[in-house]
């Protein structure tokens, strides 16, 4: 007793400090209940980063830039008329975007063709053309930078967005968009789903087609919209290819122009379509 009440005493005079008394359940449960907060916030935030940036890690432009959004200025000729750095994201040029399919007589709102439900076993790749044809008359074959080859109109000038490739008139009033899609989408059909969902926020839109051109999930998708455009005072066309190389790589090859010229963009379209391969 007379030890305790001395301990006591040395206590009460500022000789030295109590020693804590040991944790209660109730502090317990609570850093544990902070400590799986902790966890979820991770958890949310990384799932966060793989829906922005795509399950590869490449910036996340999904299913790859829309013409019109923004209505940003014309991509301007690169410095080095060379291929933008790896990783980088397509930033929308005056249009970049997802482009559409060919206009039927009623505009659907609802695409033509649903994803089949088993993969194909083999993809159906999409140019058609065979290595080393001749490109139709008034197209030159160029064998671009980027790694590939396609025909595109004589006389059109290559200019570098991002990790966009195009081709564009000398009036800069049509081009051809080409890129890569590293977007979490796994079909062509998917990826153009996607880019549908984003070009109908456009003023104007109208939907013209969204269709798979095969029976395969792999088979390329084609999709085709209009939208009123205030950097050109009128109405744009798009006709988006969606496609898988004979790499595995997915491909969007777009041809954006005035959206009374349909017949003279897909011609376009065609061309670069079928005489497109790996370089």
């Amino acid at each position: 007793m007379s030890d305790g009440g001395a301990e006591q005493r040395e206590w009460a005079d500022g000789g030295g400090a109590p020693p804590p008394p040991p944790p209660s359940v109730g502090d317990a449960r609570r850093g544990l209940r902070v400590a799986a907060v902790a966890v979820v916030l991770c958890a949310a935030l990384a799932f966060a980063g793989w829906v922005a940036f795509g399950s590869d890690g490449k910036a996340g432009y999904r299913a790859g830039p829309v013409p019109g959004v923004g209505d940003s200025s014309v991509p301007r000729p690169s410095e080095t008329d060379g291929v933008s750095p790896d990783g980088a994201s397509p930033a929308p040029g005056e249009e970049s975007g997802t482009p559409t399919s060919t206009p039927s007589d009623v505009p659907s709102d609802t695409p033509s063709a649903s994803p089949s439900g088993s993969p194909a076993q083999s993809p159906s790749l999409s140019p058609s053309a065979s290595p080393g044809a001749s490109p139709p008359a008034g197209f030159r074959t160029e064998d671009d930078p980027a790694g590939f080859t396609l025909a595109v109109p004589d006389g059109w000038r290559r200019t570098v967005e991002g990790p966009s490739v195009f081709y564009t008139s000398s009036d800069q009033a049509t081009m051809v968009q080409i890129f890569e899609l590293h977007g979490p989408e796994q079909t062509p059909y998917e990826s153009a789903q996607e880019a549908e969902r984003i070009a109908s926020r456009q003023r104007g839109y109208e939907q013209i087609t969204l269709e798979r051109t095969g029976q395969g999930a792999m088979d390329p998708a084609e999709l085709e919209y209009t939208y009123d455009s205030e950097k050109y005072g009128g109405s744009r066309r798009v006709l988006d290819h969606r496609f898988t190389a004979s790499d595995g790589t997915m491909y969007a090859v777009l041809v954006i122009g005035p959206g009374d010229d349909r017949a003279g963009q897909q011609e376009i379209q065609r061309a670069a379509v079928d005489s497109f391969r790996l370089s």
